[in-house]
């Protein structure tokens, strides 16, 4: 039998899973449940008769680069496109990270950070988020300076816990470390953030677009790039594609990653209808908005501790008594384990019961920073009207 040699360190490096499983409500990645808006429908159906499948597409995906600088009021040298914002996130590690580098990161945060730094060689450096899940730029200041990172990755809202931090919080960070940083902000359309740059000199249309974000310091610093994603807001997790922002020479390094052709020209297409009539998704994005913070205050009022969300999810956890009476009816229903905690048990307590009522959510019950917490991304209005009703039947124990 031959004996295989696999690069050194995959050894370390678990496959990324979710939940896969046959279920009515599907609430667990965080995509979009809504259905594409009826223009950019349209448009893409109607560009879809005449579209060029026998063609290569823009060599590095210049003619959606070249959209959203125009809009954002920079040259093209200063964004660059990938598959997804997941994409670029391994390429920036692959760029500034490396052997006998460290590349810093939030914990817990979007499990993929370590992942990335190590099939890149580097240091997985992961420093610790304040116990609700808010960045406290002294304490990410002081972790840079001891560990020295060769990158540092920041996730506002973070993920799984949904925290914004705002906008001074991180150019407090920006402008104190002397590593390049990169700003992942996938879910920043959902928190309608008000912060912009006193002296930023857009015009008040253009404004809109970076309030409550880093990209509105992309004039000021060249440091840090913004990483954005069409996968979550735009309802475009299929077609795989994101954008990065940033100083024309991080651009250039980043770009040195990425391979000629690397996105495909219909993902481009169609990303490029929903850039251009992003208007119509604003009411979608306001009814996410509405549905998660009445979500939010329903699962608080049966005894849930929800993280404060500016996503278009929300994670949760049984706490206090709830908490006891869910892991008794665990150890009852599906038998005792003592190798889950009380959280861990309750948890899973109403993970279990509603994936036999064909509802699946994540499930982060067993992480170690997030004993018992779920994730409820937020569906359509009646989804979620399911779903928060079959968690209180459960919680009030109606079952």
């Amino acid at each position: 039998m031959a004996f295989i040699n696999a690069r050194k360190g995959l050894e370390r490096l678990e496959e990324y899973e979710v939940e896969t499983v046959d279920a009515d409500i599907v609430v667990n990645a965080n995509e979009n449940n809504y259905p594409m808006p009826a223009p950019v429908l349209e448009e893409v159906l109607d560009r879809t008769r005449n579209f060029s499948f026998n063609r290569y597409p823009p060599m590095k995906a210049e003619s959606l680069a070249r959209l959203i600088a125009d809009d954002l009021g920079m040259d093209e040298a200063n964004v660059r496109i990938g598959n997804g914002s997941s994409e670029l996130l391994q390429m920036a590690c692959y760029a500034f990270g490396g052997a006998g580098r460290r590349i810093a990161y939030p914990y817990p945060s979007f499990s993929m950070y370590g992942v990335y730094a190590n099939l890149a060689d580097s240091e997985a450096a992961p420093f610790p988020l304040d116990v609700e899940g808010f960045v406290d730029p002294a304490v990410v200041i002081d972790f840079c300076k001891k560990q020295q990172p060769a990158l540092l990755i920041i996730c506002n809202p973070n993920n799984p816990t949904g925290n914004y931090n705002p906008l001074a919080a991180m150019e407090e960070i920006i402008a104190n470390v002397d590593c390049p940083v990169i700003m992942d902000e996938a879910y920043m359309e959902f928190a309608r953030g008000s912060g912009v740059d006193a002296r930023d000199l857009r015009p008040l249309a253009k404004l809109k677009l970076v309030a409550g974000s880093t990209l509105a310091l992309t004039g000021k610093y060249s440091n840090f790039m913004v990483f954005r994603t069409f996968s979550k807001a735009y309802g475009l997790a299929g077609m795989r594609c994101g954008y990065a922002v940033g100083s024309a020479l991080m651009m250039r390094i980043l770009g040195k990653t990425l391979l000629p052709y690397h996105v495909n020209g219909y993902s481009l297409m169609v990303a490029a209808s929903c850039y251009q009539h992003r208007d119509a998704y604003k009411d979608i994005q306001d009814e996410i908005i509405s549905q998660r913070d009445i979500f939010a205050g329903e699962l608080a009022s049966v005894g849930m501790q929800v993280y404060p969300s500016a996503t278009n999810f929300l994670c949760c956890t049984p706490a206090g008594e709830l908490r006891e009476r869910l892991a008794v009816k665990y150890d009852e229903e599906f038998g005792r384990d003592n190798n889950y905690s009380q959280a861990t048990k309750a948890g899973k307590y109403i993970f279990k019961n509603l994936l036999q009522e064909r509802i699946l959510i994540r499930d982060f019950t067993e992480h170690p920073a997030l004993q018992g917490c779920m994730r409820i991304t937020m569906g359509r209005p009646e989804e979620n009207v399911k779903v928060l009703g079959a968690i209180k039947t459960l919680c009030r124990g109606g079952r």
